[in-house]
């Protein structure tokens, strides 16, 4: 799946894909103490063995964040930001990859209506396994950023609807 830069012609708005980011940007350098690094974008969206962390915003725009933690990386930041080790295997990772989906995506529900854009969020939704991909429906269009941390690799995967009615 190609990268899709910020233009305003049934694209995504550059303020989701700002709030997100800085979002992510936040979130992560409040685990490890500073600022993950934005990594080149790939094409590659599937997590491996890993964890997805899937959160909603709805409202004035209708989006949903996806965040991809490969195992090693699962394992790494959920222990730094739970404070201790947690079993890849057992349920207490889904929990963790939740929270930390609903941190990111409260940050950035919170840059957003400073921006005048009002959005509530579902309940997180995490997945596990291997290949795991997320498929983008025909009237969505997305943006991966792959980024990278002192806990691994990780990618955010911002999809919305073609037609929502958030502004640049």
């Amino acid at each position: 799946m190609e990268t899709i830069e910020c233009r305003r012609e049934q694209q995504l708005p550059c303020a989701l894909i700002d709030c997100v980011t800085e979002a992510v940007s936040s979130t992560f350098a409040s685990i490890y103490g500073r600022e993950p690094q934005k990594k080149d974008n790939g094409s590659a969206e599937v997590v491996g063995d890993g964890v997805l962390g899937i959160i909603s915003l709805v409202g004035a725009l209708q989006c949903s964040i996806v965040l991809g933690l490969p195992r090693e990386t699962a394992k790494a930041v959920t222990a730094k930001f739970a404070g201790f080790e947690i079993d890849y295997e057992g349920p207490d990772m889904g929990d963790v990859v939740g929270e930390l989906a609903n941190v990111v995506a409260g940050d950035a529900a919170g840059r957003l209506e400073s921006r005048g854009i009002k959005a509530d969020l579902s309940l997180p939704t995490v997945a596990r396994g291997n290949d795991v991909e997320m498929i983008q429906q025909g009237n969505t269009t997305s943006r991966l950023v792959h980024f990278e941390c002192t806990g691994g690799s990780f990618w955010v995967k911002i999809s919305a609807e073609t037609q929502a009615g958030a502004r640049n």
